[in-house]
């Protein structure tokens, strides 16, 4: 039997390889660990995962004393222009069970090797304290990768592996103060622009999910 799931799951999945590769094999970036303390929040993700779609709702309560940056939303094709949104980013990662599907809102720092003019922008919004947000995102199966900087960063194409496991959520948090790439811009609806990269990667935390598991009801 557990044959024929993983022969499903490899089916469903689509192209790419059956792992991650390294950076200067086509695969995604590094992503080194943020110094930042993480702040005094309440994070919680529940992932729901079926045949057609991964659906995620996230909370998060601010228990610092001063407000918090979430960066909650991302940047998506819109007619002829862009607008932000809360579809997620999707990336991959190796664990010892096999390739992780990653959903996230978040701050990525700049590759190694990318020349750009003009940083990837995402969005997010400051949480008082004492307050709660919660946020919805999904995304179809079988997934297409949606990372800031795009899908070729100097070494190929990087696609999505084939054969993944499960699926975790990550979200990006910064304390006070919020550095100044972090508040770039007044969307007009009370939500800020942020320029990807490495000053808001490293005062970001990360809090993730665990990984739920993509089974033969959730192949991918």
């Amino acid at each position: 039997m557990g044959s024929v799931i993983a022969a499903l799951l490899a089916a469903l999945s689509g192209c790419g390889g059956s792992d991650v590769p390294g950076f200067e094999n086509g695969g995604e970036p590094p992503d080194p660990s943020s110094p930042a303390a993480a702040p005094k929040v309440d994070f919680s993700a529940d992932i729901e995962a079926d045949s057609t779609s991964v659906s995620v709702t996230y909370t998060v309560t601010n228990n610092e004393s001063s407000e918090i940056f979430v960066a909650d939303r991302t940047l998506v094709p819109s007619g002829a222009g862009t607008k932000l949104s809360t579809a997620p980013y999707v990336t991959a990662e190796n664990s010892d069970d096999g390739p992780v599907l990653v959903l996230s809102h978040r701050v990525f720092p700049w590759p190694p090797g990318v020349n750009l003019a003009v940083a990837p922008t995402g969005g997010g919004e400051m949480l008082a304290p004492g307050k709660t947000l919660t946020v919805e995102t999904s995304v179809d199966l079988p997934a297409t990768r949606n990372q800031p900087f795009g899908d070729d960063l100097g070494h190929g194409k990087i696609t999505l592996p084939e054969n993944l496991m499960a699926v975790r959520f990550c979200l990006g948090v910064i304390a006070s103060p919020i550095p100044s790439a972090l508040r770039s811009e007044d969307a007009g609806d009370g939500t800020l622009t942020f320029a990807h990269g490495n000053a808001g990667h490293d005062a970001q935390h990360l809090f993730c999910s665990a990984s739920e598991a993509l089974t033969s009801d959730s192949a991918y």
